[in-house]
């Protein structure tokens, strides 16, 4: 069961190319690093598009020094959420930002 779902890609620069390898997110599609630099493409429910647009206002809640979130309208990216492999039904984000828990 497919789930309704927005298109969010985020750049932003970790505080160390250590810190910024990890991320865990059923949210997170495809995540990658190269030194510092960080960049994600998540599938994540319409009502939380906050939780990426605080982390584009607030990058240290998600453990990065700066961070930018586009939101493309043509593009579609299923994620273990989107695809209704995992259910979550908190209001922290998963990473610990000040979003709901899984």
């Amino acid at each position: 069961m497919e789930r309704e779902s927005i298109v969010a890609i985020l750049i932003g620069d970790g505080p160390s190319s250590e810190e910024a390898k990890s991320m865990s997110c059923p949210y997170c599609c495809l995540y990658t690093s190269s030194g510092n630099t960080v960049v994600g493409v998540f599938s994540i429910p319409p009502e939380r598009r906050w939780w990426l647009e605080l982390i584009e206002n607030e990058p240290g809640v998600a453990g990065l020094s700066c961070a930018e979130v586009f939101f493309p309208q043509n593009v579609e990216v299923k994620s273990p959420w989107s695809l209704g492999e995992i259910l979550l039904s908190g209001r922290v984000a998963p990473c610990g930002a000040e979003c709901g828990s899984c």
